[in-house]
């Protein structure tokens, strides 16, 4: 099973967040893996926003993204512990779960 990390900034904030997206597959037919990552992204930090913050969730959230790397591999797991997203900023599960900052959205 895949997963990408990656590097993003938050509207005009320089503060660099770091992510990681696990999904079941990722077809050959996309329009890039940063825009791949970027939509799961927006999403989330709107949920974060609007629950977390109690903020009113704005119409655009404008994001950057970095890709670090693209592991997927039949052969060599790709598997990691739940432990692994209280490192992340961003992580988004293989059952589509979104966490911020160690806590789900």
């Amino acid at each position: 099973m895949p997963f990408i990390t990656f590097i993003y900034r938050v509207d005009d904030n320089p503060q660099t967040y770091y992510g990681k997206y696990c999904v079941e597959s990722i077809s050959d037919d996309h329009e890039g893996l940063d825009t791949e990552v970027k939509y799961v992204l927006i999403d989330g930090l709107k949920k974060y926003r609007h629950h977390a913050k109690n903020a009113e969730p704005r119409e655009k959230i404008k994001v950057k993204v970095g890709i670090l790397s693209f592991s997927s591999n039949r052969i060599i797991p790709t598997y990691s512990t739940d432990s692994d997203i209280e490192m992340f900023d961003f992580y988004y599960t293989y059952d589509a779960k979104i966490y911020i900052n160690g806590k789900r959205v």
